[in-house]
């Protein structure tokens, strides 16, 4: 299935009690709770190329997707298009794993808001912390960027400093 996601906001979160309140307020509704392990492998990405590709099993309530990730605007947030896969063998990640060798692994654990095509996700990450973001899945006829605006404005209390990129991105980081 192909994916297009934009990500309005990607910041540190130092508590997340008055963002779950403001979620509520805002009418939002908790969809899920869920632990992942992304398994991002390694791929090669020709120096002409402008985009990064990436590749992610993402294991998480002992099911598996495989992600691939195209047309991502380098280490900027923002437009993001993917594409998933459920995968029902288990022995993909050794696969994977033997075939390509694994990059990076993140453990989180996600909650995961919405309110009609706005997703919000409170991720708290190993080895970096807390993390709000906002991200949208546009659907035709529906606009809700008018909101993000509003969205990011009422957060933006409760939140640290901004980031850039992915959460593999900041696992591969030098401290």
């Amino acid at each position: 299935m192909r994916v297009h996601l934009d990500r309005f906001v990607k910041a540190y979160c130092p508590d997340f009690t008055p963002v779950r309140q403001l979620l509520r307020e805002l009418g939002a509704t908790l969809v899920d709770v869920k632990e992942q392990s992304d398994y991002i492998y390694h791929l090669m990405n020709p120096e002409e190329e402008k985009i990064t590709r990436r590749l992610k099993l993402r294991i998480e309530n002992k099911e598996s997707l495989l992600l691939y990730y195209y047309d991502r605007k380098g280490k900027d947030t923002g437009a993001t298009h993917f594409q998933f896969w459920k995968v029902g063998d288990p022995q993909i990640k050794a696969i994977l794993d033997t075939t390509l060798g694994v990059k990076a692994t993140v453990r989180k654990q996600r909650e995961v808001w919405r309110k009609g095509s706005v997703i919000f996700n409170l991720d708290t990450v190993e080895r970096i912390g807390q993390i709000f973001e906002i991200e949208v899945f546009p659907k035709e006829g529906c606009s809700p960027y008018f909101d993000v605006a509003e969205y990011r404005h009422r957060f933006e209390q409760f939140l640290g400093g901004h980031l850039t990129g992915s959460n593999e991105d900041l696992v591969n980081s030098p401290p």
